[in-house]
């Protein structure tokens, strides 16, 4: 059997790469391009699941790839949200704070999606490649 915590971040990739794909289909952009891109992350991390799995090294190498996708992806994602933010913050009086105060929460909500199960992911796959 392989290593467990192997596994559970297996499965974990798949479920993260499940959420981000139901992002364009729930609240699709009007960029086709950014579902697109969101549509591949996904797949990224779909396939990367099994692959860390059941591939080695170069399981583990596309693993880490689709985690620093998703970072990366995220960290885009969370900088327009938070200048979107800004800009109805200052902009719009009352009700700009209110919208303002939303889209920051969703680009908390973008960084709890796009990093934390990358974060732990990657720190993993580092210790494990140092002591093998």
């Amino acid at each position: 059997m392989k290593d467990r915590k192997l596994v559970v971040f297996g499965v974990l990739n798949v479920v993260q790469g499940l959420m981000v794909g139901a992002i364009p289909l729930l609240v699709s952009s009007r960029i086709d391009a950014v579902n697109w891109l969101l549509a591949f992350a996904s797949i990224m991390m779909v396939l990367s699941g099994p692959v860390l799995i059941f591939g080695g090294k170069w399981g583990r190498r596309l693993a880490a790839s689709a985690c620093l996708l998703h970072w990366l992806l995220g960290l885009v994602l969370a900088a327009l949200s938070l200048m979107s933010a800004s800009y109805l913050y200052g902009i719009y009086g009352r009700h700009g704070q209110s919208a303002g105060a939303m889209a920051a929460a969703v680009a908390v909500a973008i960084f709890i999606i796009f990093w934390l199960i990358p974060a732990h992911e990657i720190h993993f796959l580092r210790t494990r490649g140092e002591t093998n």
